[in-house]
């Protein structure tokens, strides 16, 4: 008797509550955060921590990094716009805390005096230089959409990608899709007779028609892409292949309507009627 063992699955670590003043700033750190509870915040607060090099306990100072050296990526304009303009203003907000103490009205919250009680008394001068110094280099922010900064690196290292230095975003995908439609149904559907053209009728009549067809195709791919291999088959060995089979089908379809006499098709009524003939189709 043979014992099988299941090897053991390698252990996540457990999930902790988010303290954006611990978080370490060094290898991969996944956050999970719902809509509405401070993500803004929390990115504006790793991003104060990165510009003055603190880790806890022990904060460096000048390995801290600016504003070109950090690179943030978000999904539209409008986030990067916002993610900015909040970065900003803690930075500025930072600085004169670091600078003049916590004065009223400058609304600062525990996690900025957390950090300020964990710098060295003596670095706070220098902190203050360092949060003033970021907060007017933010127009120079690495902060960019995907597709900005995926584009920001083509035009970047061009040689290297072999691509051009200008390139254009594609903002209408549905455009491009009908045109594509539009010349495979010239390539392929225009040189059809028209008793090839009503055997394709099942995808369509028109481009339009054809691109719908493709649609949920389309929506599988864009979910879960794959490589892209050439078809077995081209249409116009399909058209070939269904002509030959028209050849062989088209003598036994006559040849089964005359052996269909009314006689035939009087008795088949009444067995249907009978109900002693199951699972027929009438055309």
């Amino acid at each position: 008797m043979t014992h099988m063992t299941t090897p053991p699955q390698p252990s996540l670590p457990p999930l902790q509550t988010l303290n954006p003043l611990t978080l370490p700033l060094k290898g991969m750190q996944v956050i999970e955060a719902s809509a509405g509870t401070g993500k803004t915040w929390t990115l504006a607060a790793l991003y104060l921590r990165l510009v003055l090099g603190h880790t806890l306990g022990s904060t460096e100072v000048n390995q801290g990094l600016y504003p070109p050296q950090i690179l943030v990526m978000t999904f539209t304009e409008a986030a990067t716009s916002e993610l900015r303009k909040r970065i900003r203003t803690r930075l500025s907000q930072a600085a004169r805390f670091f600078r003049e103490g916590d004065k009223p009205g400058d609304n600062c919250d525990d996690f900025l005096r957390c950090l300020h009680a964990d710098i060295a008394t003596d670095d706070w001068p220098v902190c203050a230089d360092r949060l003033e110094m970021a907060a007017q280099w933010m127009d120079d922010a690495a902060i960019f959409t995907i597709h900005g900064w995926s584009s920001r690196m083509l035009k970047t290292h061009a040689f290297d990608s072999a691509n051009l230095f200008e390139q254009s975003r594609v903002q209408d995908s549905d455009q491009l899709r009908l045109v594509a439609a539009q010349d495979y149904w010239r390539k392929w559907f225009y040189p059809l007779s028209m008793d090839q053209i009503d055997a394709m009728q099942f995808l369509g009549t028109t481009p339009d028609e054809l691109l719908s067809q493709l649609g949920a195709l389309w929506a599988q791919a864009d979910k879960t892409p794959q490589a892209i291999t050439a078809p077995s088959q081209t249409p116009d060995v399909l058209i070939e292949n269904w002509e030959q089979w028209q050849s062989q089908f088209q003598p036994l379809e006559s040849l089964a309507r005359s052996a269909c006499t009314p006689e035939l098709i009087d008795l088949l009524h009444q067995t249907i009627a009978a109900k002693k003939l199951k699972k027929y189709m009438t055309a």
